[in-house]
């Protein structure tokens, strides 16, 4: 068992993810007041897995612990620093598959031991409409689709990047970055942990007052490391809420095209689709969607977003992380209800080909999490997908708890 390298930071009350931001140090000479008068945050996350899937002799059981500690200076001309450490720690016996740890007879979970620098980087604001960030930072892009934080891992996803957000006004932010590396959940200690790149991801969004955002985009992505993910996506989507008399109307639309780029050795020239609709009756919420990954069935050529924040989508049992060659269409149904402290949610899925006859399979998702105060959440989620033509048969269970002093 590896204890963890901060778990013991849990004594320093004063570390508080909940104080206000610090206040802007504008006057020269005060580049010490910035340095010191920033903010820190602790953040500790201990979750159990449990992993019951067919084909392995064994039940993988989970006990992991996500540490974060963080430090972001007070800003000087514009300018401030944020420096974040993460460490995850498995508790007891592990096992488990974590994808580094040689465990291969057991399912996996992907929560591999390992400290690293989560972010580092320089944000400077030359103006209040413009910001920079230069360095590793966490990036998420409207529902994150396309470009995600993988937040539900313990080993959080970030981006080694030069990004600009400029909002020249209330309603329009345009957003650029160009991504030199990808930290994946994987780890420093596995060889799927890094990939290099020279991408450029462009996103456009405008708030349109009563209805919703609109949101074009351009995920430009050439890889050094996995040649099969190199694609250029173009796509726009319109998602938001409108109030009625009894009720609020859910709504969102989305289309996208993908074809091969770089030394990408397949031919890919697919779409994506994307449609909901909802409605919010006082504490209660459901949706419908219906989710179209393309592809032909020949070899790698099916939608890929291998940047996603994958888990919030297809199913929380994560058996389509990547899309198969015949692609996917997920047709769901969700229903959501928030209630004094307790925050419900059920969905299920009914997954199948885009080209093809198969009926991949089924899901049922259910979570269930109590707010007992602005610093600790506990969580019960649980998924069971039923194979038909795709995968095999698996039940998941997670037991957590997120607290922030």
């Amino acid at each position: 068992m590896k204890k963890s390298l901060l778990a013991g930071l849990a004594l320093a009350g004063s570390l508080s993810a909940q104080e206000p931001a610090p206040k802007p140090a504008t006057l020269p000479g005060e580049l010490h007041q910035a340095v010191t008068g920033g903010r820190w945050w602790l953040k500790l996350r201990p979750r159990v897995e449990f992993v019951d899937q067919d084909g392995f002799d064994h039940d993988a059981w989970a006990s992991t612990l996500r540490t974060v500690l963080g430090y972001e200076t007070a800003r000087w001309h514009g300018a401030s620093v944020l420096l974040e450490f993460e460490d995850v720690s498995a508790i007891g016996n592990e096992l488990y598959n974590s994808t580094t740890n040689g465990e291969t007879t057991y399912p996996t979970v992907a929560d591999p031991e390992g400290s690293e620098i989560n972010q580092v980087h320089l944000a400077w604001s030359p103006a209040d409409a413009l910001t920079f960030k230069f360095g590793r930072q966490v990036m998420t892009l409207d529902n994150q689709r396309f470009i995600g934080d993988v937040g539900w891992r313990q080993n959080q996803q970030t981006f080694d990047a030069a990004s600009l957000l400029w909002a020249p006004t209330a309603a329009l932010d345009v957003f650029y970055a160009f991504v030199d590396n990808v930290n994946r959940v994987f780890g420093d200690d596995s060889p799927a942990g890094d990939h290099r790149m020279a991408s450029s991801l462009v996103n456009v969004g405008y708030d349109v007052e009563g209805w919703g955002r609109a949101a074009a985009y351009a995920y430009l992505l050439d890889y050094d490391s996995v040649d099969t993910s190199s694609t250029n996506t173009f796509g726009a989507r319109f998602a938001g809420a409108h109030p009625f008399d009894s009720f609020e109307l859910l709504y969102g639309a989305e289309l996208a095209a993908q074809a091969d780029t770089g030394d990408n050795p397949n031919e890919v020239d697919q779409e994506y689709l994307l449609a909901e609709l909802g409605g919010k009756f006082g504490a209660w919420t459901a949706k419908l969607g219906h989710e179209v990954l393309g592809g032909s069935g020949d070899a790698g050529d099916a939608f890929q977003t291998p940047l996603a924040t994958l888990h919030a989508f297809n199913g929380w049992a994560d058996k389509f992380l990547v899309t198969p060659d015949d692609g996917l269409v997920d047709s769901y149904v969700s229903a959501g209800a928030k209630q004094g402290e307790f925050n419900y949610q059920l969905a299920w899925h009914e997954f199948s080909a885009d080209s093809g006859p198969d009926e991949y399979g089924s899901e049922l998702d259910a979570s269930v999490s109590w707010t007992l105060s602005k610093s600790l959440t506990l969580g019960l989620n649980a998924a069971d997908y039923a194979a038909d033509d795709f995968a095999t048969d698996t039940t998941k269970v997670w037991l957590w708890a997120a607290y922030a002093p």
